[in-house]
């Protein structure tokens, strides 16, 4: 679980907040998208430290306890941030005639 799980998520959420990152650098003028995005760079960096806690506690033979939980402090920190940019996401994602122009805006780039 050490190297399967925990590192390749934290490399999975590196990679993904740079994308964020370059999308966010392209959206702020538009304040909705802007707003999604920052949330969204938020969370990865969250995840990425929970999945780097998670890490040092499984790789480690004995375990550890604080490592457990700044990854449980982490998680939560991820999810309150991701949760209003996923509630933000879908006043334009879940419309009737979504624009594809303003949903392009909160996606990270390739």
């Amino acid at each position: 679980q050490c190297v399967v799980a925990d590192v390749t998520n934290a490399a999975a959420y590196i990679v993904r907040a740079i994308l964020q990152i370059r999308s966010a650098a392209s959206a702020c003028p538009e304040p909705k998208a802007c707003a999604i995005n920052i949330m969204n760079i938020i969370s990865s960096f969250a995840w990425i430290s929970q999945f780097t806690s998670l890490a040092v506690s499984d790789c480690w033979d004995k375990g550890s306890q604080k490592a457990l939980c700044a990854a449980d402090i982490s998680d939560m920190v991820a999810a309150v941030t991701n949760g209003p940019a996923a509630g933000i996401a879908t006043t334009s994602d879940c419309a009737d005639l979504p624009d594809p122009v303003e949903e392009e805006k909160h996606l990270p780039m390739d």
